[in-house]
């Protein structure tokens, strides 16, 4: 069976899902299906999805004509949207950032691998969307547009970046790995802590796991409870409900493989439904799935300006879900008020031991 034939036995299996289930989002439907929801877009190339060029540094330099969008990171267990412009941009071979207050991102380019336009019926009627994906299939990134994006700068932005091969089908490769992880019992856990220690920028800290090549939770189980402690698995929702409460400006990260999305500032409107937590506010929305927490964690990080604190939340596999610090800049000191917070929460014994 060729690309093509394959493509449109998957497109024939989709739609006879979506026939019985109309409201399933194309990333349950791939996992239904056995395949990456990359996978599952590619197939449509031709028909609703149009392949792009790999120019992403190129085209995402090429947004701001847009207007406002609405832009959606995910991993797993958590998915983060924010309505903003797309602009503002810096890039660094493989690295970049989007700067502007609302659309605040963090880019890895090794892990862009493909990229399509899509146009798709939703509940509320048509939607278009630019979607990237990691050499795997998995969802990197996804813009879509509102009812402020310009149309004609949005089909001018197709158009100049349409890729010439539209074939349908995507062959999954492996993703791209930062760094070879080592097991957490070969680690010199003194010279972590050393280290851990003489941080004086909290983005050095990737650079610190890397060169332990350890997994961050690992790390934390490592270095002492005075820089990283348990504590009980449903902290993180006091603290939202704290910030939410006296409108203490927070930061939320969320990061797929090649993309870190960011939130800063208040949050209001808290929704617990159906075993998701939700803030939906007017230009952030946060849809947590509250079954997949297995740990929490309060972690300090050295740094110039005083240290940094945050509330971070693990899988049972031990996979990051979500950070929340407060709200800060650098050269700026850390929110009193977060501070105070964190140190008020008591660590826990009842930790599950990361695999």
């Amino acid at each position: 069976m060729n690309a093509i034939e394959e493509s449109t036995e998957l497109l024939e299996r989709w739609f006879e899902l979506l026939a019985s289930e109309p409201a399933l989002r194309s990333r349950n439907a791939a996992l239904r299906l056995g395949v990456s929801e990359g996978q599952l877009v590619a197939a449509r190339c031709g028909d609703g999805a149009t392949r792009l060029v790999e120019d992403y540094q190129r085209l995402l330099g090429s947004l701001e004509p847009l207007s406002e969008v609405l832009v959606i990171t995910r991993n797993e267990h958590v998915v983060h949207e924010k309505r903003g412009f797309y602009r503002k941009l810096e890039f660094n071979n493989s690295y970049g950032a989007a700067l502007d207050p609302n659309i605040d991102l963090r880019f890895n380019f090794r892990h862009w691998a493909h990229g399509f336009a899509v146009n798709e019926d939703g509940a509320r009627g048509p939607r278009k969307s630019l979607q990237f994906f990691d050499r795997d299939g998995t969802s990197v990134h996804k813009i879509y547009q509102t009812n402020n994006t310009s149309d004609t700068a949005w089909r001018d932005l197709i158009g100049g970046f349409a890729h010439a091969d539209q074939a349908p089908g995507l062959t999954p490769m492996p993703a791209v790995t930062d760094y070879t992880v080592e097991p957490r019992e070969q680690a010199d856990a003194a010279a972590l802590r050393k280290d851990w220690l003489a941080l004086e920028d909290v983005h050095a800290f990737q650079a610190l796991l890397r060169r332990y090549r350890l997994r961050r939770i690992d790390a934390l189980h490592l270095v002492g409870t005075d820089q990283a402690r348990p504590v009980a698995s449903d902290t993180w929702r006091a603290v939202l409900q704290c910030a939410a409460d006296i409108a203490m400006p927070i930061m939320v990260f969320v990061a797929s493989p090649g993309v870190v999305q960011i939130h800063t500032g208040p949050i209001q409107k808290l929704v617990p439904r159906d075993g998701w937590f939700n803030v939906l506010d007017p230009t952030f929305n946060l849809h947590l799935r509250e079954e997949a927490i297995a740990q929490c964690w309060v972690v300090h990080k050295p740094t110039s300006d005083g240290g940094v604190n945050s509330v971070e939340l693990y899988g049972r596999a031990g996979e990051l879900i979500v950070q929340l610090f407060g709200a800060r800049k650098p050269g700026i000191p850390e929110l009193k008020g977060w501070r105070a917070l964190l140190a008020e929460i008591p660590a826990t014994d009842a930790v599950l031991d990361a695999v």
